[in-house]
């Protein structure tokens, strides 16, 4: 029982963190119909960004995360400026491209400014251990289910109720009605990259206290939350909580208790099984060309 109850914790802290990065996606994919794949480092640099602010100014880890997650927030909006907003009219394949650009350039800079050996981050969480049921459950593991469901609380009432989520959403059905009412598409897309970037620094503070930092730390991350995206049903959002939830189950139930060698591929070998039987995901629509 112990063991079910630290795996349960451990799987849905995972999924709470994937559901961040993948909403991520989302929110760009819906605004702009882009998948960025500068993603993952974005969310390595975030972490980098907050160890800088803890370690080399001496900010506590509170304030180093607020600050990491602002100033993505703005790196994300120079991102559209810079890799979205000149190609806008170009073709989905030639933005992907840039985006794949813009990653590689962000892995370089962070090479040469932090190097390639891993660190940790600090954590407010750290060295805190919350009994449940007779399990230690590490005080990250809470930190992150708390921040993530009220990010993930917020998202869905932008979504849902705002302004913002209006437009967003007419963007997502119709492009060219919406711009006839007046949805002013580029300030939409300009809003939609920071909150992605920001979503992804979430995502990557609040995990990498739990592993270390090193180049390759978001790119796993944004890999994993693709394929919840995508088993979910990519564009829905229930389908990518629902895809987020299920990757960490398969990954640290699954695997924790019975394909302990296989656990970092079993969430890629459930996404194949399920889109063979179902292409548009659990929760996609299906769509008909005529």
């Amino acid at each position: 029982m112990d063991t079910l109850v630290a795996l349960s914790f451990s799987a849905a802290a995972y999924g709470a963190v994937l559901a961040l990065a993948a909403l991520g996606f989302l929110v760009l994919y819906k605004a702009t119909g882009v998948v960025n794949f500068a993603h993952g480092d974005l969310i390595t640099l975030s972490g980098y960004i907050a160890l800088w602010f803890i370690t080399d100014l001496n900010s506590t880890p509170v304030v180093g995360y607020v600050l990491a997650v602002g100033i993505m927030f703005l790196i994300g909006m120079g991102l559209e400026r810079l890799a979205y907003a000149p190609l806008r009219r170009r073709p989905h394949l030639t933005v992907l491209i840039a985006t794949l650009a813009a990653a590689l350039v962000i892995r370089a800079f962070i090479s040469l400014w932090q190097g390639s050996t891993p660190q940790r981050l600090p954590s407010p969480a750290d060295g805190q251990v919350v009994t449940v049921l007779g399990a230690p459950i590490a005080g990250q593991r809470i930190l992150i289910l708390v921040v993530a469901l009220l990010c993930i609380a917020a998202v869905m009432y932008v979504f849902g109720y705002s302004s913002f989520g209006r437009q967003l959403r007419a963007l997502a059905s119709d492009p060219e009605t919406a711009e006839m009412y007046g949805v002013r598409t580029g300030r939409i897309s300009l809003v939609a990259w920071g909150l992605s970037a920001g979503l992804a620094a979430l995502a990557g503070i609040l995990v990498a206290p739990l592993s270390s930092l090193d180049l390759n730390f978001g790119f796993t991350i944004m890999l994993a939350a693709f394929a919840a995206a995508v088993l979910g049903g990519f564009g829905n959002l229930w389908g990518v909580l629902l895809g987020s939830l299920l990757i960490g189950t398969i990954q640290y139930l699954i695997g924790g208790y019975v394909l302990q060698d296989y656990a970092s591929i079993l969430p890629y070998i459930a996404m194949l099984a399920i889109l063979g039987l179902r292409p548009q995901g659990l929760l996609g629509r299906t769509v008909v060309r005529l």
